[in-house]
Protein backbone atom coordinates (compact mmCIF):
# COMPACT_ATOMS: atom_id res chain seq x y z
CA UNK A 1 0.00 0.00 0.00
CA UNK A 2 2.88 2.36 0.76
CA UNK A 3 4.37 2.16 -2.71
CA UNK A 4 0.96 2.81 -4.28
CA UNK A 5 0.72 5.99 -2.26
CA UNK A 6 4.15 7.07 -3.47
CA UNK A 7 4.07 6.20 -7.16
CA UNK A 8 1.41 6.93 -9.73
CA UNK A 9 0.05 3.90 -11.65
CA UNK A 10 1.60 5.09 -14.91
CA UNK A 11 5.01 5.24 -13.22
CA UNK A 12 4.55 1.72 -11.87
CA UNK A 13 3.84 0.55 -15.41
CA UNK A 14 7.03 2.16 -16.66
CA UNK A 15 9.05 0.58 -13.88
CA UNK A 16 7.86 -2.96 -14.50
CA UNK A 17 8.19 -2.64 -18.27
CA UNK A 18 11.66 -1.11 -18.32
CA UNK A 19 13.83 -3.75 -19.95
CA UNK A 20 16.87 -1.86 -21.24
CA UNK A 21 19.04 -1.01 -18.23
CA UNK A 22 21.24 1.23 -20.38
CA UNK A 23 18.34 3.68 -20.63
CA UNK A 24 18.23 4.15 -16.87
CA UNK A 25 19.52 7.64 -15.96
CA UNK A 26 22.92 7.26 -14.33
CA UNK A 27 23.43 3.73 -15.65
CA UNK A 28 27.16 4.41 -15.90
CA UNK A 29 27.32 4.55 -12.10
CA UNK A 30 25.67 1.12 -11.84
CA UNK A 31 28.34 -0.24 -14.18
CA UNK A 32 31.07 1.39 -12.10
CA UNK A 33 29.71 -0.20 -8.93
CA UNK A 34 29.67 -3.66 -10.52
CA UNK A 35 33.26 -3.26 -11.73
CA UNK A 36 34.35 -1.94 -8.34
CA UNK A 37 33.24 -5.20 -6.71
CA UNK A 38 35.01 -7.37 -9.31
CA UNK A 39 38.39 -8.97 -8.79
CA UNK A 40 40.77 -8.55 -11.72
CA UNK A 41 43.74 -10.75 -12.55
CA UNK A 42 45.49 -8.30 -14.85
CA UNK A 43 48.22 -5.94 -13.69
CA UNK A 44 46.60 -2.52 -13.25
CA UNK A 45 48.90 0.45 -13.69
CA UNK A 46 46.20 3.05 -12.99
CA UNK A 47 42.76 3.04 -11.43
CA UNK A 48 40.71 5.93 -12.82
CA UNK A 49 37.92 7.67 -10.89
CA UNK A 50 36.04 10.67 -12.19
CA UNK A 51 32.99 12.53 -13.43
CA UNK A 52 31.35 12.55 -16.86
CA UNK A 53 34.08 14.77 -18.33
CA UNK A 54 36.59 12.08 -17.32
CA UNK A 55 34.33 9.38 -18.77
CA UNK A 56 34.71 10.96 -22.22
CA UNK A 57 38.40 10.06 -22.09
CA UNK A 58 38.11 6.79 -20.16
CA UNK A 59 34.65 5.20 -20.60
CA UNK A 60 33.70 2.92 -17.73
CA UNK A 61 32.34 0.30 -20.14
CA UNK A 62 35.63 0.00 -22.05
CA UNK A 63 38.24 -2.67 -21.36
CA UNK A 64 41.87 -1.52 -21.01
CA UNK A 65 45.13 -3.45 -21.10
CA UNK A 66 46.70 -2.08 -17.91
CA UNK A 67 44.07 0.24 -16.50
CA UNK A 68 40.61 0.15 -14.93
CA UNK A 69 38.16 3.05 -15.25
CA UNK A 70 35.37 3.69 -12.77
CA UNK A 71 34.67 7.17 -14.19
CA UNK A 72 30.92 7.82 -14.15
CA UNK A 73 29.37 11.20 -13.29
CA UNK A 74 29.49 14.10 -10.85
CA UNK A 75 26.07 13.31 -9.38
CA UNK A 76 27.49 10.39 -7.40
CA UNK A 77 29.38 13.11 -5.50
CA UNK A 78 32.83 12.70 -4.03
CA UNK A 79 31.27 10.30 -1.53
CA UNK A 80 30.40 7.98 -4.41
CA UNK A 81 33.95 8.21 -5.72
CA UNK A 82 35.19 7.16 -2.29
CA UNK A 83 32.72 4.25 -2.14
CA UNK A 84 33.88 3.03 -5.57
CA UNK A 85 37.52 3.23 -4.52
CA UNK A 86 36.90 1.39 -1.25
CA UNK A 87 34.96 -1.35 -3.05
CA UNK A 88 37.70 -1.83 -5.63
CA UNK A 89 40.61 -1.93 -3.16
CA UNK A 90 38.81 -4.43 -0.94
CA UNK A 91 37.97 -6.65 -3.93
CA UNK A 92 41.54 -6.46 -5.22
CA UNK A 93 43.57 -6.37 -2.03
CA UNK A 94 45.94 -8.97 -3.52
CA UNK A 95 46.31 -7.10 -6.81
CA UNK A 96 46.38 -3.40 -6.06
CA UNK A 97 46.70 -0.73 -8.76
CA UNK A 98 50.00 1.09 -9.11
CA UNK A 99 48.33 4.50 -8.94
CA UNK A 100 44.93 6.09 -8.29
CA UNK A 101 43.93 9.04 -10.46
CA UNK A 102 40.83 11.14 -9.78
CA UNK A 103 39.87 13.16 -12.87
CA UNK A 104 37.40 16.01 -12.32
CA UNK A 105 36.41 19.25 -13.97
CA UNK A 106 36.79 22.12 -11.46
CA UNK A 107 33.05 22.74 -11.73
CA UNK A 108 32.23 19.33 -10.22
CA UNK A 109 34.00 20.14 -6.95
CA UNK A 110 31.01 22.17 -5.72
CA UNK A 111 28.66 19.21 -5.99
CA UNK A 112 26.69 17.99 -2.97
CA UNK A 113 23.63 15.80 -2.44
CA UNK A 114 20.82 17.55 -4.32
CA UNK A 115 17.49 16.91 -6.07
CA UNK A 116 19.15 14.36 -8.37
CA UNK A 117 20.52 12.25 -5.52
CA UNK A 118 17.69 9.71 -5.35
CA UNK A 119 18.38 8.53 -8.91
CA UNK A 120 22.10 9.13 -9.25
CA UNK A 121 23.40 8.50 -5.72
CA UNK A 122 20.99 6.39 -3.70
CA UNK A 123 20.31 3.79 -6.39
CA UNK A 124 23.98 2.94 -7.09
CA UNK A 125 24.84 3.29 -3.38
CA UNK A 126 21.78 2.26 -1.33
CA UNK A 127 21.83 3.30 2.35
CA UNK A 128 21.40 -0.29 3.50
CA UNK A 129 24.88 -1.03 2.14
CA UNK A 130 26.75 2.27 2.49
CA UNK A 131 25.34 4.21 5.43
CA UNK A 132 28.17 3.05 7.69
CA UNK A 133 30.46 5.14 5.46
CA UNK A 134 28.37 8.32 5.79
CA UNK A 135 29.73 11.43 7.41
CA UNK A 136 27.35 13.41 9.61
CA UNK A 137 26.85 15.91 6.79
CA UNK A 138 26.02 13.22 4.23
CA UNK A 139 23.65 11.44 6.63
CA UNK A 140 21.70 14.65 7.21
CA UNK A 141 21.47 15.36 3.48
CA UNK A 142 20.30 11.85 2.63
CA UNK A 143 17.68 11.77 5.37
CA UNK A 144 16.19 15.00 3.98
CA UNK A 145 15.19 13.11 0.79
CA UNK A 146 11.61 11.75 0.93
CA UNK A 147 11.43 7.96 0.88
CA UNK A 148 15.23 7.67 0.56
CA UNK A 149 15.00 4.18 2.06
CA UNK A 150 13.06 2.88 -0.98
CA UNK A 151 15.93 3.42 -3.43
CA UNK A 152 17.19 -0.16 -3.16
CA UNK A 153 13.82 -1.81 -3.66
CA UNK A 154 14.63 -4.03 -6.69
CA UNK A 155 11.91 -2.75 -9.01
CA UNK A 156 12.81 0.86 -8.17
CA UNK A 157 16.59 0.51 -8.25
CA UNK A 158 16.49 -0.76 -11.84
CA UNK A 159 14.03 1.87 -13.04
CA UNK A 160 14.05 5.55 -13.86
CA UNK A 161 11.63 6.31 -11.04
CA UNK A 162 12.43 9.07 -8.57
CA UNK A 163 9.97 10.64 -6.13
CA UNK A 164 8.81 14.14 -6.87
CA UNK A 165 10.08 16.47 -4.20
CA UNK A 166 11.40 19.97 -3.79
CA UNK A 167 14.73 20.26 -2.07
CA UNK A 168 15.07 22.96 0.59
CA UNK A 169 16.71 26.18 -0.52
CA UNK A 170 20.31 25.24 -1.18
CA UNK A 171 23.10 26.81 0.77
CA UNK A 172 25.16 29.37 -1.12
CA UNK A 173 27.20 27.29 -3.54
CA UNK A 174 30.89 27.09 -2.75
CA UNK A 175 33.61 26.10 -5.22
CA UNK A 176 34.59 23.25 -2.90
CA UNK A 177 31.59 21.76 -1.10
CA UNK A 178 31.78 20.39 2.42
CA UNK A 179 30.93 16.94 1.08
CA UNK A 180 33.67 17.07 -1.55
CA UNK A 181 36.28 18.14 0.98
CA UNK A 182 35.25 15.50 3.55
CA UNK A 183 35.51 12.65 1.08
CA UNK A 184 38.71 13.89 -0.55
CA UNK A 185 40.22 13.56 2.93
CA UNK A 186 38.86 10.01 3.11
CA UNK A 187 40.20 9.15 -0.34
CA UNK A 188 43.60 10.42 0.73
CA UNK A 189 43.50 8.34 3.93
CA UNK A 190 42.40 5.22 2.04
CA UNK A 191 45.19 5.59 -0.52
CA UNK A 192 47.71 5.92 2.30
CA UNK A 193 46.24 2.92 4.11
CA UNK A 194 46.90 0.78 1.03
CA UNK A 195 50.19 2.59 0.29
CA UNK A 196 49.08 3.62 -3.21
CA UNK A 197 50.13 6.99 -4.68
CA UNK A 198 47.25 9.11 -5.92
CA UNK A 199 46.63 12.39 -7.66
CA UNK A 200 43.87 14.64 -8.98
CA UNK A 201 43.81 15.91 -12.55
CA UNK A 202 41.54 18.40 -14.26
CA UNK A 203 39.83 17.77 -17.56
CA UNK A 204 40.13 20.54 -20.21
CA UNK A 205 38.33 23.81 -19.50
CA UNK A 206 36.82 26.34 -21.91
CA UNK A 207 39.03 29.42 -22.15
CA UNK A 208 36.00 31.70 -21.75
CA UNK A 209 35.49 30.22 -18.27
CA UNK A 210 39.00 30.99 -17.06
CA UNK A 211 37.83 33.65 -14.62
CA UNK A 212 35.42 31.20 -12.97
CA UNK A 213 38.18 28.63 -12.63
CA UNK A 214 40.55 31.18 -11.13
CA UNK A 215 37.97 31.80 -8.40
CA UNK A 216 37.82 28.07 -7.72
CA UNK A 217 41.62 27.86 -7.67
CA UNK A 218 41.80 30.67 -5.09
CA UNK A 219 39.72 28.48 -2.75
CA UNK A 220 41.76 25.35 -3.44
CA UNK A 221 44.97 27.19 -2.62
CA UNK A 222 43.67 27.77 0.89
CA UNK A 223 43.48 24.04 1.57
CA UNK A 224 46.51 23.01 3.56
CA UNK A 225 47.42 19.91 5.51
CA UNK A 226 47.20 16.49 3.93
CA UNK A 227 45.47 17.71 0.77
CA UNK A 228 47.95 20.49 -0.04
CA UNK A 229 50.12 18.39 -2.44
CA UNK A 230 47.03 16.95 -4.13
CA UNK A 231 45.49 20.39 -4.64
CA UNK A 232 48.76 21.82 -5.92
CA UNK A 233 49.02 19.10 -8.58
CA UNK A 234 45.36 19.57 -9.50
CA UNK A 235 45.74 23.33 -9.95
CA UNK A 236 48.78 22.87 -12.19
CA UNK A 237 46.89 20.34 -14.32
CA UNK A 238 44.23 22.82 -15.50
CA UNK A 239 44.44 23.50 -19.24
CA UNK A 240 42.32 25.92 -21.29
CA UNK A 241 41.05 25.36 -24.82
CA UNK A 242 38.86 27.29 -27.29
CA UNK A 243 35.10 27.17 -26.72
CA UNK A 244 34.58 25.52 -30.12
CA UNK A 245 36.29 22.41 -28.75
CA UNK A 246 33.33 21.88 -26.40
CA UNK A 247 29.82 20.50 -26.86
CA UNK A 248 28.56 22.39 -23.80
CA UNK A 249 29.90 24.30 -20.80
CA UNK A 250 32.17 21.47 -19.61
CA UNK A 251 32.25 18.50 -22.01
CA UNK A 252 34.61 18.27 -24.97
CA UNK A 253 33.32 17.38 -28.40
CA UNK A 254 34.25 13.80 -29.22
CA UNK A 255 36.18 14.94 -32.28
CA UNK A 256 38.29 17.22 -30.05
CA UNK A 257 39.50 14.50 -27.69
CA UNK A 258 42.64 13.91 -29.76
CA UNK A 259 43.35 17.62 -30.02
CA UNK A 260 44.06 18.22 -26.33
CA UNK A 261 47.02 17.35 -24.13
CA UNK A 262 47.02 13.92 -22.51
CA UNK A 263 45.42 14.28 -19.06
CA UNK A 264 47.69 11.63 -17.57
CA UNK A 265 50.88 13.00 -19.12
Amino acid sequence: MVILAIVLPVELYKMFHEQDDSKIPGYEALIAVRISHTHTNKAVKRLILGDSTARLFYPVWQDYDNMVSLACNQAVTMAGQYFLLKNYLEANADNLPGQIVLIYTPFSLSNDVDKYAYQYFLKPFPPSEYQSLYTKHLKERIESIPFYWTANWPFIQTSGYTPRFAVPDEEIATPLSELTYEYLIRIDSLAKEYNIPWEMCSTPVRDDRAQEVEQIISILKQKTGVLAPVMQHYIHSVRYYPAEYFQDATHLRLEALNSVEDILK
